[in-house]
């Protein structure tokens, strides 16, 4: 008997989180796998989403230490690099946070093509990483339950 899992009752619908054409595409590439008599257990999609999860939380921890440092060019970089790490699988409203926090690693605002000050620019970043993370726990949330894995 499988137990009741929590998100059965409230389902996250991965609307606006995940774009679902991107991500069926990664999970595509598990067609082979099936074909070769893998069993359709989407080991090899699941391994690539488990990765991004792990590159994740790295980075998110990177973040936080160049908060405290004040290095705008790496929260610039860092944002960069999980901006396509996320576009990659989909995963559009981290995608999307990340680029604005790389523009304000470069103190800009792009949405209003203004510059900003390196204070303005850390406490626009500092607030746009907990809206990304919440982001980032929704999205694996709809990423396990796809795979059919408690959250």
């Amino acid at each position: 008997m499988q137990a009741t899992k929590p998100l059965e009752e409230s389902p996250i619908d991965p609307k606006g989180i995940i774009d679902m054409e991107v991500f069926s595409q990664i999970r595509d590439m598990d067609e082979d796998e099936d074909d070769e008599g893998g069993g359709g257990d989407h080991e090899f999609s699941k391994s690539i989403v488990w990765g991004f999860f792990e590159q994740a939380e790295s980075t998110f921890e990177q973040m936080e230490a160049a908060i405290a440092e004040a290095s705008l060019s790496k929260l610039s970089a860092l944002g960069h690099f999980l901006k396509g790490s996320s576009a990659a699988l989909g995963i559009i409203k981290v995608q999307a946070s990340c680029e604005k926090l790389q523009h304000y690693g470069n103190m800009r605002d792009e949405e209003v093509g203004e510059t900003l000050s390196e204070d303005e620019a850390l406490r626009r970043i500092k607030e746009l990483l907990s809206d990304c993370k919440r982001d980032y726990q929704v999205a694996m949330a709809c990423m396990k339950r796809l795979y059919e894995e408690d959250p």
